[in-house]
C-alpha cells in the first residue's frame, strides 16, 4: 500500500535555500547519515531542517520532471557538502531476488510517515453519514442463537448486492463542529471482516474471516473497498483554513505523538492529503488583578493529513511536545 514512496533524485540540492527565512539548515545537520530500516522521510528531514515537513523543498522535488526516480533505502548514505550547500545520495548495495513471474516492489523503501501507525485506518470507512449508515444492510442472525459472532462463524444478513468481503460496523459517537454545532457524521466502530459464501435473494450468507471487536447481530455491513496507493507529499495548509481537533481516535482524552485525530475540515473545505497544520493549545485565560489575561497558545504538535472525508479529515500527530486535546486549534506549522 505504501510502495509509491517519495522519490529522491541523485545530486539533491539546497538551491532553494536562497529563501533562508523559510528553509534553514540545522546547525547540527550531520555531514553523513546512513539510512536505517524504520526511518521515515519526515524523521530524516528533521535531522537537516527545523521544519521537517518542508522536505519537498529540502530535496528539490519536482515530480513532473521525474522520469527515472531513485528510491531511498536502508544502507543509502546522505552526504552534506556545507561548502556548496548540497546534499548528495550515495546508493548502498541492495540485493533483490528476481523471477520471471514476480515484479519487484519497493517494500523496503523508506516511508514518508510511519506507515504502521495508519495502515489499519486506511482500510475502513471511519466516518459515515447517518442516513448512509442506517441504510446499510444488517446482520440478522448467526448459525445458532448466539448474538456475538467469532472467527469462523456463519452469519446471515439482509440481502447484499455483491459478493466479496464486507466489513461489520456498529454506530459510534456523533462528531459535531465545536463552533457551528453541525453534525459532521458518525464515527463507526469496526468489528471485523466477513466473506460472502452465498448472496441469496432474501438472505445472504457470510463467514467471519477476522474480528478485532465484537461482531454482533444488528451490526451494519459496508463493502470493503481497496484503498489506492497514495504518495503522501507534505504541503502547508492555507493560512485561512484553520480548524479544530474534534475527536481523538481510540477514545482517549490526551493524544500523543503518532495518535490519529479528527479535525473539522474536509473535502468540502478544501482539505487535501498531505496538508500539514500546526496544532496549538486551546486559548486559556486567567484572572490577574481582576482582569482577564489570555495566555500564549504555543504550537504543541504538527498534524499530517492522511485521510479526507467530506466534512472531516484524519491526521497523524508528529513532533508532539505535549498532549493534544479536543478543542485545540489548527494553524500554520512553524
Amino acid at each position: 500500500m505504501f510502495q509509491r514512496i517519495i522519490p529522491l533524485l541523485l545530486g539533491l540540492s539546497f538551491a532553494g535555500m536562497v529563501q533562508a527565512d523559510t528553509l534553514k539548515l540545522r546547525d547540527d545537520a550531520p555531514a553523513r547519515y546512513v539510512v536505517k530500516r524504520g526511518d521515515t522521510l519526515w524523521a530524516i528531514s528533521g535531522r537537516y531542517l527545523s521544519s521537517p515537513w518542508r522536505w519537498p523543498q529540502l530535496w528539490q522535488m519536482n515530480r513532473s520532471e521525474i522520469r527515472d526516480p531513485h528510491w531511498i533505502y536502508p544502507g543509502d548514505v546522505l552526504v552534506l557538502d556545507r561548502a556548496t550547500g548540497k546534499l548528495h545520495l550515495e546508493k548502498g548495495q541492495r540485493v533483490v531476488k528476481l523471477s520471471p513471474q514476480i515484479r519487484v516492489e519497493d517494500s523496503d523503501a523508506i516511508r514518508s510517515i510511519p506507515a504502521a501507525r495508519i495502515a489499519a485506518l486506511l482500510k475502513r470507512p471511519l466516518v459515515v453519514e447517518q442516513a448512509e449508515f442506517t441504510a446499510a444492510p444488517r446482520i440478522i442472525a448467526g448459525a445458532d442463537d448466539r448474538v456475538v459472532l467469532a472467527q469462523g462463524n456463519t452469519a446471515y444478513s439482509q440481502p447484499l448486492d455483491s459478493a466479496g468481503v464486507w466489513q461489520a460496523f456498529r454506530a459510534g459517537k456523533e462528531l459535531k463542529d465545536p463552533d457551528s454545532k453541525e453534525s459532521l457524521g458518525f464515527e463507526v466502530i469496526y468489528g471485523g471482516d466477513l466473506a460472502v459464501t452465498d448472496l441469496g435473494t432474501t438472505v445472504s450468507t457470510l463467514q467471519v474471516k477476522s474480528s478485532v471487536e465484537e461482531i454482533a447481530i444488528g451490526d451494519r455491513l459496508i463493502k470493503y473497498q481497496t484503498v489506492p496507493v497514495l504518495n503522501y507529499v507534505p504541503h502547508e495548509a492555507p493560512a485561512a483554513m484553520g480548524g479544530k481537533v474534534v475527536s481523538i481516535y481510540g477514545g482517549v482524552a490526551d493524544a500523543a505523538q503518532y495518535s490519529s485525530v479528527v479535525i473539522n475540515r474536509g473535502a468540502r473545505d478544501g482539505a487535501e492529503l498531505g496538508y500539514v497544520f500546526g496544532v496549538y493549545k486551546k486559548p486559556r485565560s486567567v484572572k490577574v488583578d481582576g482582569k482577564e489575561v489570555t495566555l500564549p497558545a504555543p504550537e504543541i504538535s504538527q498534524l499530517f493529513v492522511y485521510r479526507v472525508f467530506d466534512k472531516v479529515s484524519y491526521g497523524l500527530l508528529l513532533d508532539t511536545t505535549q498532549a493534544v486535546n479536543v478543542g485545540d486549534t489548527l494553524g500554520q506549522p512553524e
